[in-house]
């Protein structure tokens, strides 16, 4: 399922950015708390592809930061599409994406996410969370308490490569 793509995928920059910010482990746990699903991620969208950036996974799905998976075969890349929230109780019963590989493969049946924007209006990728058991979103706050933690972790990242690059003289256009 995962393709074996080169590590540049992620630039060394972007890789030290994603590490250094500590914060994005604890967003996670969050995430995977307030949407009571196991598996949370902040991804990259790569020209063909969707790279995994960060993950938590308590539901052992084995997908780990740094694999890549083909962007149609996945549910971010609706973003690239539509940038509003995406909240999903049973993706098995959801023609328009119960097909997807990525989907079959994992035995996913609750996904929500939301894209990240680099503050400088760039969509960067996706912070959503799955889960193979079907989940109610009881919570109204749930979509808007996302964008929050997206927002949050475009704004770090856009900061910490920010950071990097200008020691070594990169615009970050080129990133």
């Amino acid at each position: 399922m995962a393709l074996d793509y080169p590590p540049s995928l992620l630039s060394q920059e972007e890789r030290s950015a994603i590490a250094e910010i500590e914060a994005t482990t604890n967003i996670l746990r969050l995430v995977t708390r307030l949407t009571n699903m196991r598996f949370a991620a902040i991804t990259k969208f790569g020209d063909a592809e969707l790279v995994i950036c960060s993950v938590h996974d308590s539901a052992d799905l084995g997908i780990g930061a740094g694999e890549a998976f083909p962007l149609e075969d996945t549910i971010c890349s609706e973003f690239q599409r539509d940038p509003a929230p995406l909240l999903i109780p049973r993706v098995s019963h959801d023609q328009s994406f119960a097909s997807r590989l990525i989907v079959k493969t994992y035995d996913l049946d609750s996904y929500v996410g939301v894209p990240i924007f680099l503050p400088d209006g760039r969509l960067y990728g996706a912070l959503c969370a799955i889960d193979s058991r079907p989940v109610l979103f009881e919570d109204p706050d749930v979509c808007e308490t996302l964008e929050i933690f997206a927002r949050l972790i475009g704004c770090i990242f856009f900061a910490s490569l920010a950071v990097k690059v200008a020691g070594v003289g990169i615009e970050l256009e080129s990133l």
